[in-house]
């Protein structure tokens, strides 16, 4: 029995979906032919420390509707703290996640009861065991995934008090910004979960931190704390698993990488896993016409994707979203100049957010999410016009 599961393992293992980088693309490692990210986020790092929405579906039903509705892949977000803790019950996430997220046991109990009497698994599943079915039933629908660390400590990200903001051992420690984010614990999480991911082909990759983000004091050293610990990250994935591409975005609530234009990070730490990872939303300061937001994410980010640089490598937007319903005059005319620099580039891209709702966000039970792709029940579209709307940034239309 144990010769068989191992025999399984290695199976997993040799069957992997492996993929690196040339220059601006993303390859398929066996084969050399380019493969085009079209994602969506799905949140898991928030305080039941499971991906959301299984109150409402199975795995299996969110995976077939990403696939059939063309998307490959899923940006699958995750706390260092699951990590950490991996062998917890996920009735006792639920329990536990009633006095972090400020609601009542009763309404958390009624949530957890729900969930199992759609995904009966989840009685006997640990938190991690959870994120395993998850990734398990994507790769059934031929899904990717790509493992994001959103915060440390469970929460809704992003703000300068959640304490997920800025590295503890970083200079100009602020406890507000930074008392969850130690170094340490960040670096066994990201190595815990590359070697978790060794047994699920599917997953690509893993992303270093959503949205580093500094205060006062911090980040005021020319960059220098970003370089150390995102090298150090690097390495920590690698060491778990040095199949993966690691993703890095840079701080400013991952808005800004114009600085790597003047000095590039230790690319030989990242082999050809390298990509680089940006966010865009119609907050994200556009300016005033369609010329100057394009400006910006050229001169940001946009501008490592030119060919035979240092910096050269796969530039990812891994966050961009609207309003699904009523979208206002400023987000239809950011969506409109969005997409078009998106296909101008043929970009990777991943759209937030998959989820309809959440179990529990900002002290709201069944929180419903505006941006969801999904509808609150999670049972299809909340705007069926998405695909037209994106026009042909689902398309591959270059390569090496």
């Amino acid at each position: 029995m144990l010769a068989h599961f191992f025999f399984l393992l290695l199976l997993h293992v040799t069957n992997a979906i492996v993929l690196r980088t040339s220059g601006r693309w993303i390859l398929d490692a066996a084969s050399g032919q380019r493969v085009k990210l079209r994602c969506a986020n799905w949140a898991g790092h928030m305080e039941t420390s499971i991906p959301e929405g299984l109150q409402n579906q199975t795995p299996a039903f969110i995976a077939q509707w990403l696939a059939s509705n063309r998307f490959n892949c899923v940006r699958l977000t995750f706390s260092i703290d699951m990590t950490l803790n991996p062998n917890q019950r996920v009735s006792d996430s639920f329990t536990a996640a009633a006095s972090s997220a400020g609601v009542s046991a009763s309404s958390m109990q009624s949530l957890y009861n729900q969930a199992v009497s759609k995904n009966s698994w989840l009685s006997s599943s640990t938190t991690r065991g959870a994120f395993a079915r998850v990734i398990q039933d994507l790769a059934a629908s031929n899904v990717m995934v790509i493992l994001d660390n959103h915060v440390s400590h469970p929460s809704w990200c992003c703000g300068t008090s959640d304490g997920n903001g800025w590295w503890a051992s970083a200079s100009g420690y602020n406890a507000a910004n930074s008392r969850y984010f130690d170094v340490n614990n960040w670096l066994n999480g990201l190595r815990a979960m590359a070697t978790f991911a060794q047994a699920h082909p599917n997953v690509i990759g893993i992303s270093l931190r959503n949205e580093l983000r500094a205060v006062s004091g911090q980040d005021g050293n020319n960059h220098a704390d970003w370089y150390n610990f995102v090298t150090q990250g690097a390495k920590a994935v690698r060491e778990g698993n040095s199949n993966l591409l690691v993703v890095v975005g840079g701080p400013s609530y991952a808005l800004d990488l114009s600085f790597i234009y003047n000095k590039m990070l230790d690319k030989s730490v990242f082999g050809d896993k390298l990509v680089w990872e940006f966010h865009n939303y119609s907050w994200s300061g556009i300016g005033d016409s369609c010329t100057s937001h394009t400006k910006l994410m050229s001169d940001k980010a946009g501008y490592l994707l030119v060919a035979n640089k240092t910096y050269t490598a796969p530039l990812f937007l891994s966050e961009y979203g609207w309003a699904q319903s009523n979208p206002s005059a400023a987000e239809n005319a950011y969506i409109s100049c969005l997409v078009k620099y998106l296909e101008s580039n043929d970009a990777e891209w991943a759209y937030w957010a998959l989820q309809g709702s959440y179990y529990v966000r900002e002290g709201k039970i069944n929180f419903d999410e505006g941006f969801g792709l999904l509808n609150a029940n999670w049972s299809g579209w909340r705007n069926s016009s998405f695909p037209r709307a994106v026009g042909k940034m689902f398309d591959q239309t270059q390569g090496p």
